[in-house]
C-alpha cells in the first residue's frame, strides 16, 4: 500500500503543469532509480530522502511545490517502516 502511496506522489509532482522542467527532471530520474536500483529498499529510501531534501532547499522552488516533496518524503518514510 504504501508504495502505491510513494508512486501516487510522484506522479502528482510530474503531472502538475506548474512544476519546473528542472524538477520534474530530477524526480523522473528519483522514480526511475527507485523502479531499477538493485540496493535494499533502506538504502534507495536513504538516497531518494538526500535528493529530495536537497531539492526542497531550493530558495526559488515554489512554497506549493516544496510541499508536494514534503509530501513524497513522508511517503518514503512510512514505506522505509513498511507502514
Amino acid at each position: 500500500m504504501t508504495w502505491e502511496n510513494v508512486n501516487t506522489a510522484i506522479e502528482m509532482i510530474l503531472e502538475d503543469s506548474t512544476t519546473s522542467r528542472a524538477v520534474r527532471e530530477k524526480i523522473q530520474a528519483i522514480q526511475s532509480y527507485l523502479e531499477t536500483s538493485d540496493e535494499d529498499d533502506q538504502r534507495k529510501i536513504s538516497s531518494v530522502l538526500g535528493n529530495l531534501e536537497d531539492m526542497s532547499s531550493d530558495v526559488n522552488l515554489p512554497p506549493y511545490v516544496r510541499t508536494q516533496l514534503y509530501s513524497l518524503s513522508s511517503e518514503l518514510e512510512a514505506a522505509g517502516r513498511g507502514e
